[in-house]
């Protein structure tokens, strides 16, 4: 062991371990605290997790937050492990936004607060501030998790309050709040506009806007370029009905999105779209 080299050791041997024993390792010496807490061994370790078999779910219930394991090789049962939360907060008081790298960003329903959280570290950070950042509001703001060019984690949240939008970015790595411009002469502040959650994917940041009953010409997809910290308008797929729905999600690094027609009574159809050079190809009807 002494004759490897320490970064080999750290993120070719201790990276590939379950977190309970990289939990474990923290407590060697100060040098390998360190380095299990930076950015760049996070990134490696969430690498080799999601390339396991063994695969994590927390479930949240009503009076309980549990990890499920999810090894589908295995075909014992394996006991859920209850998860601590570092600050009060009643499950059912907690609303989940956004994951990335095992981190959550929850919002504090009592208070409105915005925090990070690692639930296997326990670790956590409250985000507002006495300026009025960090305060979330379920039913009017949108919110999205990513990392930039500078591997620097950030919280983009899209505030709208009193008919007026604002746009905040949360550098981890600042412990600091800034502004963006959003698009101009754009009308998706109103609340008429309801704003999905955020889908990261290739270096941007995806939402599905919909204007009061989902009709296809009232949807649209507003992307944030994680880079140039730019956002830009897309087109929906080419579909026309009185209802229609969209979901974003991520394949193989590639913004896709399942395209509903009808009410969620009677679904006619379902169709995979996938977004390519700006545009949307129609895929596998479900």
């Amino acid at each position: 062991m002494s004759c490897l080299p320490f970064l080999v050791v750290m993120l070719d041997i201790i990276a590939r371990l379950p977190p309970k024993n990289v939990a474990q390792c923290k407590l060697v010496c100060k040098e390998w605290l360190d380095f299990i807490l930076d950015r760049k061994f996070v990134r490696a370790h969430c690498h080799y997790m999601r390339a396991s078999d063994d695969q994590k779910l927390l479930m949240v219930g009503w009076k309980t937050i549990e990890v499920h394991s999810l090894n589908y090789k295995s075909r014992g049962f394996i006991v859920p492990r209850g998860v601590a939360r570092p600050f009060y907060a009643h499950p059912s008081r907690m609303f989940f936004l956004a994951s990335l790298d095992g981190m959550l960003c929850v919002c504090l329903q009592n208070t409105c607060e915005l925090v990070v959280w690692n639930p296997l570290t326990t670790k956590f950070k409250k985000l507002a501030n006495s300026n009025s950042q960090g305060f979330y509001k379920v039913d009017r703001d949108a919110l999205g998790f990513f990392v930039d060019s500078s591997d620097d984690y950030n919280i983009l949240h899209i505030k709208r309050r009193r008919g007026t939008m604002t746009v905040y970015i949360y550098s981890m790595e600042l412990n600091s709040w800034s502004t963006v411009r959003f698009l101009k002469h754009r009308p998706y502040h109103h609340y008429t506009y309801l704003w999905s959650p955020a889908t990261l994917c290739g270096g941007g940041l995806c939402f599905v806007v919909t204007q009061c009953r989902g009709r296809s010409d009232g949807l649209s997809v507003i992307r944030f370029d994680v880079n140039s910290k730019s956002f830009s308008e897309l087109c929906f797929p080419n579909v026309y009905d009185d209802e229609v729905s969209g979901s974003l999600v991520n394949i193989n690094e590639e913004h896709h999105m399942y395209v509903c027609i009808g009410n969620y009574d009677y679904r006619r159809e379902i169709v995979l779209w996938r977004l390519k050079n700006k545009s949307w190809m129609k895929g596998h009807v479900l």
